[in-house]
């Protein structure tokens, strides 16, 4: 068989040759890639304005919401004797408290110094209240720890737990729940009786360790009591949390909270400044380099700028209060980044007039500006919306991209395979008339 060895008999160099060949022929792939890496860019840089109109979109929600304007916070005169929080339905103001009395669960427990006995096993019936009775039933041989496992299976309302007291077992049986109404009654039979107790008139081997009682507690002098520590139904939006008796009465002071409008209107601010800073970024040209950002003349793109821009621009028709945010402090600046005056903004906050709520969340009739915003934003970027068509365009152009990259690579790969075949058969005949042409001037020396 014979070695072929393209150039070595002609000095045609057919590798080099091919090669330069092949880059010509290679040109149209590289301008098709090169344009599909173009439209990947832009698909990348739509993800990111996507991305950052969901966090506008986000926190403009935050702002249509009226409990953003009207969040209140509460504070305790005695914190060590109670907590205090309020929630937006909560009315400003000062209320006298005085606690006197801590909610408290019956616990009742076996005799400290002698065993109990479980011989002969029986019934302990449990009632809670004046709910249903729940009866639990041991076999002889039972123990103590079985009568524990008994009654907190059985959903009575109550727990059981064994105490060793360093001189005997002791079970603690303790209401689920505090206040008088969550008192129990146990009443056992053949060897549970000894685990009989009636709060009403305690007897027996069972001691009371701690009686169920409600709490009690005066606001602005009225008497109330409630089962619980936690009282959330006293104070309209205010919850009451009873730590301990105070010393006489305290003050719960209940006051406007700005701070949560002000995050949020930060947060707003950041996240439009974000937006704008990309957007900005993306359709961005250099003279001098003469380098256009990624999204440079998009129409989808300055259709979205024109839609945020429109709602900032014109005032907000049917509202009593402020229409427009430069009249609360926000502003734009000439790159058209949002500014937040904080001075003018906490005094349009504290002036009932300016109606801050309302101009961000409407007033029920009228959407506000953040309800507006969240809207557009909204439709924008739903599955019918601008953002949507665009994304889905740009992926149909470069799914075409490479149907039509496929079909010329395989063409160039003919195209490769044929010139290869050309010059190596080229090489080849080069190769044969040297030979002969050497021959030939070999025997015309020798005449």
């Amino acid at each position: 068989m014979a070695i072929s060895a393209a150039g070595v008999g002609s000095g045609l160099d057919v590798g080099s040759i091919v090669s330069q060949l092949m880059a010509v022929e290679r040109q149209p792939l590289t301008r098709l890639q090169d344009q599909q890496k173009s439209y990947q860019s832009k698909l990348s840089a739509f993800g990111q304005l996507q991305s950052a109109m969901s966090k506008l979109q986000d926190a403009a929600a935050t702002l249509a919401k009226s409990s953003t304007f009207s969040a209140t916070t509460a504070n305790a005169g005695d914190t060590k004797a109670f907590t205090v929080t309020s929630t937006a339905s909560a009315q400003t103001g000062s209320y006298n408290l005085e606690v006197t009395q801590l909610a408290r669960a019956q616990r009742t427990a076996t005799s400290a110094t002698v065993a109990p006995d479980l011989a002969g096993g029986g019934s302990l019936t449990i009632t809670l209240g004046s709910g249903t009775p729940k009866t639990v039933n041991l076999e002889d041989g039972a123990t103590l720890q079985d009568l524990r496992d008994a009654i907190n299976a059985a959903d009575a309302g109550v727990s059981a737990q064994i105490v060793n007291n360093g001189t005997v077992n002791q079970l603690v049986i303790s209401s689920k729940e505090t206040g008088a109404a969550n008192a129990f009654k146990l009443e056992g039979t053949g060897g549970l009786s000894a685990f009989s107790f009636d709060p009403a008139a305690p007897a027996g081997d069972m001691v009371s360790v701690q009686q169920a009682r409600d709490a009690k507690l005066s606001i602005d002098g009225l008497a109330i009591t409630r089962s619980s520590n936690t009282v959330s139904d006293a104070i309209d939006g205010v919850t009451l949390t009873l730590v301990k008796p105070t010393d006489g009465e305290t003050a719960v002071t209940v006051a406007r909270d700005d701070d949560t409008a002000k995050k949020a209107i930060d947060d707003f601010a950041k996240a439009y400044n974000d937006l704008n800073s990309l957007i900005r970024s993306q359709t961005s040209y250099d003279a001098a380099t003469k380098k256009a950002g990624t999204l440079n003349g998009d129409a989808s793109v300055r259709s979205i700028q024109g839609q945020l821009r429109s709602v900032f621009t014109n005032p907000m028709a049917g509202l009593s209060g402020a229409t427009m945010l430069s009249q609360v402090g926000i502003s734009f600046k000439t790159d058209g980044s949002m500014s937040v005056d904080s001075k003018k903004l906490a005094e349009a906050l504290a002036d009932p007039s300016k109606k801050i709520g309302e101009l961000f969340a409407g007033n029920g009739t009228v959407d506000g500006v953040a309800k507006t915003l969240e809207t557009r934003i909204k439709d924008m970027l739903g599955t019918d919306g601008l953002l949507s068509a665009r994304t889905e365009g740009i992926n149909r152009t470069i799914k075409s991209f490479d149907s039509r990259i496929d079909t010329l690579e395989v063409r160039l790969e003919k195209v490769q395979a044929r010139y290869s075949a050309q010059f190596t058969a080229l090489d080849a005949t080069m190769s044969s008339l040297n030979t002969t042409s050497a021959y030939l001037t070999q025997q015309l020396s020798r005449l």
